[in-house]
């Protein structure tokens, strides 16, 4: 099963709705029969900075077969990193 990462925004959203947000993406990856990947279940065990974020993050996206963009990703520095990561390794985009 193809794997794919969610990209989103998380920053400067109330944590429990970028939970939701990310909750309710993996339930729409895996009906379009993708394993989902959200950054909110990796472990983060580092200094919880953003770079630290990131770093681990990007790790695994580019281990991923695609990106799912979440509709707000544009309005996340992170999420537009990851986005446009994923365009320049070829990884597939789908957009929310």
């Amino acid at each position: 099963m193809k794997r794919y990462y969610i990209s989103g925004r998380i920053t400067g959203l109330p944590e429990s709705e970028s939970d939701r947000n990310f909750q309710l993406a993996k339930v729409e990856v895996y009906k379009m029969g993708f394993e989902p990947l959200s950054p909110k279940d990796l472990p983060h065990n580092h200094d919880q900075s953003w770079e630290s974020f990131m770093k681990e993050d990007l790790i695994q996206l580019v281990k991923c077969d695609g990106v799912y963009a979440l509709k707000d990703w544009r309005m996340s520095k992170g999420a537009s990193i990851e986005v446009n990561l994923a365009l320049v390794l070829g990884l597939n985009v789908i957009y929310q």
